[in-house]
């Protein structure tokens, strides 16, 4: 297997050429430490792989771990086809992001995520900025359940900053309605942008919770 590595941005692109097997996987473990070392997002473009086993898949996997837990994004290129079936067969998509083109790949490895929370008039307010998928909802749910976890208490998402939002990022929020119900609290969703608010609509989620346009109108309600 051939293995090449490009600064792609703030980034690093990863390409593999040929069969990524057991034979081919401690040459590629070394580079992907190398590589993780320098920068926390990497694009493993799988785009010229003639096969993937097991053994490749569990490296991928692992590899992607570890840089989520570094605070860092593994962003996979994978076209479509065999190696691309495969991939999802294993349910990496629900655990990575995966794009056809390095290019495409580009933008989500490189784009910024922020969950900022912050108090306005006493009201504990999480600002969200980026992607909300299914690597980055389960931020989102966790600092919303900081707040929740305690009886009583009112929580304000604004979505203003959310560029995308995945069906993961749909059952995190319902995770948060859910206990701020079970601990007697409120949540309140306000300020989606026009693409996330047509995401919202096509769900059912503003039948079930209503958006607030401003964090002000949620903040007084």
């Amino acid at each position: 297997m051939k293995i090449t590595a490009m600064p792609l941005g703030t980034g690093r692109v990863l390409s593999l050429s040929g069969r990524l097997d057991s034979d081919a996987v401690p040459d590629l473990d070394l580079k992907c430490a190398s590589e993780a070392s320098a920068t926390k997002s990497l694009i493993l473009d799988l785009s010229g792989l003639e096969y993937l086993s097991s053994a490749g898949l569990r490296l991928i996997l692992s590899m992607g771990k570890e840089l989520q837990a570094n605070g860092g994004k593994l962003v996979l290129c994978v076209p479509n086809g065999q190696t691309r079936q495969i991939i999802e067969a294993a349910g990496f998509h629900k655990l990575f992001t995966i794009c056809a083109t390095v290019g495409e790949a580009s933008k989500h490895a490189t784009s910024a995520f922020l969950v900022h929370l912050h108090k306005e008039w006493e009201v504990d307010v999480m600002t969200v900025i980026g992607r909300v998928d299914a690597e980055r909802a389960p931020e989102v749910e966790t600092a919303g359940k900081k707040i929740l976890g305690m009886p009583y208490q009112k929580l304000i998402i604004n979505l203003s900053g959310v560029e995308y939002l995945s069906s993961a990022g749909l059952c995190s929020l319902l995770n948060l309605m859910k206990l701020a119900k079970e601990k007697h609290g409120r949540l309140f969703v306000c300020c989606p942008s026009s693409s996330v608010q047509q995401i919202l609509k096509i769900s059912g989620f503003d039948k079930i919770r209503t958006i607030r346009e401003t964090v002000q109108e949620a903040i007084t309600e």
